[in-house]
């Protein structure tokens, strides 16, 4: 896979990535540094097919090859987002990987299943958190880990977040409870195994949230399923 730029420099960094010189990519989001927070460093990818969506530069796809996926397929649609491709095919030929990108939507995902389904980043910006949901339980054979913003109720809801109203971030549209998490969970065949909560800054969330603690905001959801 060939790559527009040679320099590192030269491209705009999602993640930052530690590459095999030492040397660092410029990214906004240290997601090696925080792996576990992911619950990325829970999951045993040896031998396993795993499905990235949402891949980006692809940190998350290349870990999983070199902890021993035997297939990786790195799900993205540059042209929903900032930074284009170039980050991702330098990594790819950085590290001699046979992941395969796709592009595509978390609304049409390949017609196949696999081990693993990682979701990191994605419900929150889409206008159905449903579907999208149900399409990645239905693409797993047995895990699906999910990152995004959710907020601690039983009730399964969903909280609208104006434009700009989460982190200044006006593609972010949905917050999800914690309770809508596992009912659709339930509803697919999967129950809950790990939950993962990082201190996050979360003070204009919780003027809207009364059941939210301090650090629930961003929580990471494994699911493995009952019915194969």
């Amino acid at each position: 896979m060939r790559t527009t730029s040679e320099n590192i420099d030269d491209i705009q960094w999602f993640h930052r990535v530690t590459l095999q010189d030492g040397r660092v990519t410029a990214g906004v989001v240290d997601v090696a540094r925080h792996e576990s927070l992911y619950l990325f460093d829970r999951l045993a990818f040896e031998g396993k097919s795993v499905l990235d969506i949402g891949c980006w530069d692809g940190y998350f796809s290349f870990m999983a090859e070199q902890r021993g996926a035997k297939r990786v397929v790195s799900l993205d649609d540059p042209e929903f987002r900032w930074g284009g491709l170039d980050g991702y095919k330098f990594l790819h030929r950085h590290f001699q990987s046979r992941a395969e990108w796709c592009k595509g939507s978390i609304f049409a995902l390949p017609r196949e299943r696999f081990d693993i389904v990682l979701c990191y980043g994605v419900l929150y910006h889409i206008n159905d958190p449903l579907t999208a949901m149900i399409n990645c339980f239905h693409a797993t054979l047995q895990e699906v880990v999910f990152e995004g913003v959710f907020y601690e109720s039983r009730e399964p809801t969903l909280f609208l977040l104006a434009p700009r109203e989460f982190h200044d971030d006006p593609t972010n549209i949905y917050a999800l409870s914690t309770g809508y998490l596992q009912k659709v969970a339930a509803m697919c065949g999967f129950e809950l195994v790990e939950t993962r909560t990082p201190k996050y800054a979360a003070t204009r969330l919780r003027r809207f949230f009364r059941k939210v603690r301090p650090g629930m905001i961003v929580p990471h959801y494994a699911f493995d399923g009952l019915a194969k």
